[in-house]
C-alpha cells in the first residue's frame, strides 16, 4: 500500500518538475503598480530567468524594476503585453538605466547620475504572438535585447507608456532556469495569478487535475480499508 502511494506522489512530482521548466521565467511579481524607482520590484539575481507583471494605468504609466550588479555582465531583457483586444495597439517603451551608460532623455524621471539604453520595441502590427503553455496564456512579444552592464552598481529597468489607454505589461530578465520544490508547490497559485493578470478565468486543467488527485486518494483509501 505504501508503495502505491509513493508511486502516485512520484508521478505527480515528476509531471510537475518536467512541466515547470517550460514556464521558463519565475514570476517575481504579478500585478500591481510600481511606478517609481523607490517602488521598484527588487530582482535579486540578474542571471536568473524571472518576470514581473505590472499594471500601467493612465497617470501612473511606468513599471520599475531594480537589480544590484557586483561586476560587469550581459543582461537579457524582454518586454510583452497580454493579448487583449483593448491592448492591440498598446505599445509601451522600455529602457535599462544605470551607471556608466550613455545619456538618454526619457519621459520619466531618471535617478540622478544614471544613463540608459533604449530597447527597441515592435511597431503596431509587427508584434509576434507568443503562447505560454504552462499558464495557457497569450502575449504580444514586443522586444528583447542583451544589454551590457559595464560597472558594478544599481541598475533599473523601466517600461512606460504615453497611451491614453490603461494598460499592462510584463518584463523578463535572465536566462538561467532554476526551480525547486517550493516553486512546484506554488505552481497552481502562480498559474492562477498569471491567468488573472491576462484577464482569464480559472485554468480548467487544474480543476481536472484536482479531480483526478481526489479520486486517486479516495481509491487508495478504499483499497487500504479493504486490506484491514
Amino acid at each position: 500500500m505504501s508503495r502505491r502511494i509513493v508511486v502516485v506522489l512520484g508521478v505527480v512530482g515528476l509531471l510537475g518538475l518536467t512541466a515547470w521548466p517550460a514556464f521558463a521565467h519565475r514570476p517575481s511579481a504579478v500585478g500591481g503598480i510600481y511606478d517609481d524607482p523607490a517602488l521598484a520590484v527588487e530582482l535579486e539575481d540578474p542571471d536568473l530567468s524571472q518576470v514581473v507583471y505590472g499594471d500601467l494605468p493612465v497617470g501612473r504609466s511606468s513599471l520599475w524594476m531594480a537589480i544590484d550588479v557586483t561586476a560587469p555582465m550581459d543582461l537579457y531583457v524582454a518586454l510583452g503585453v497580454p493579448v487583449l483586444d483593448r491592448l492591440r495597439t498598446f505599445r509601451p517603451q522600455f529602457a535599462v538605466l544605470g551607471p556608466d551608460l550613455p545619456h538618454l532623455d526619457l519621459p520619466v524621471a531618471v535617478p540622478a547620475g544614471l544613463g540608459g539604453i533604449l530597447v527597441l520595441t515592435s511597431r503596431i502590427g509587427d508584434a509576434e504572438r507568443f503562447h505560454e503553455p504552462i499558464t495557457d496564456t497569450d502575449s504580444w512579444f514586443l522586444g528583447e535585447a542583451t544589454v551590457r552592464l559595464p560597472s558594478p552598481g544599481r541598475y533599473y529597468l523601466v517600461a512606460w507608456s504615453a497611451s491614453a489607454v490603461s494598460g499592462k505589461a510584463w518584463v523578463s530578465v535572465g536566462t538561467r532556469e532554476s526551480f525547486g520544490w517550493g516553486d512546484l508547490a506554488a505552481l497552481p497559485r502562480t498559474i492562477e495569478s498569471v491567468r488573472a493578470f491576462h484577464e482569464l478565468g480559472p485554468d480548467q486543467r487544474l480543476l481536472n487535475l484536482a479531480k483526478v488527485l481526489y479520486l486517486s486518494v479516495a481509491a487508495l483509501l478504499i483499497a487500504g480499508l479493504a486490506l484491514l
